[in-house]
């Protein structure tokens, strides 16, 4: 397993689901070994895909990548952090991630998986007028139940994205 996240790493942001197995698996062959994805990238199955491909091709084993994923805005509520944690799981084809992110420090309202997944920033898209909702759910509740995930044995470590100095310090007090 590695131990120090790889200085470069491949994103998977906006690359199309019909194009991200295959890029996955080139990027194998070309010497990436650090894959950032996100539940928000609507491209994670795809992506396990081409991670699969590449491990049942013995161009790297498991224990030689880096996998990066990012907890979406809507899963917040502590008691849907395990639930998006082993969807994004489930979708890569992996047993854990190597570093688990808050992707942002907003908290939306849920929206069920068999609903609408990726749920996106707004509450109901195909509203007249459509709204983000925000849901009252505090950081720190969101960190503590990140950090059951690295007791579960689901991540090795997490972490915060798009967090200023203020929302960190607010969050570590």
């Amino acid at each position: 397993m590695l131990e120090t996240m790889p200085r470069v790493g491949y994103g998977l942001r906006k690359i199309a689901q019909d194009d991200t197995a295959n890029a996955v698996v080139e990027a194998v062959r070309a010497g990436y070994r650090h894959f950032d994805s996100a539940a928000d990238y609507a491209n994670e199955e795809q992506t396990g895909e081409g991670l699969a491909r590449a491990i049942k091709e013995g161009l790297v084993a498991r224990e030689d990548l880096w996998i990066t994923s990012k907890l979406w805005n809507t899963f917040h509520a502590p008691e849907h952090v395990e639930e998006a944690c082993r969807k994004t799981l489930s979708d890569l084809q992996l047993e854990y991630l190597d570093l688990y992110l808050i992707h942002f420090p907003i908290a939306l309202q849920y929206v069920p998986i068999e609903e609408r997944y990726p749920p996106e920033w707004l509450a109901d898209p195909e509203a007249e007028s459509p709204v983000m909702a925000k849901a009252p759910v505090p950081l720190h509740e969101t960190w503590a139940a990140m950090e059951s995930l690295v007791d579960k044995g689901l991540v090795k470590r997490i972490g915060v994205c798009n967090y200023n100095y203020g929302l960190l310090h607010a969050l570590m007090a």
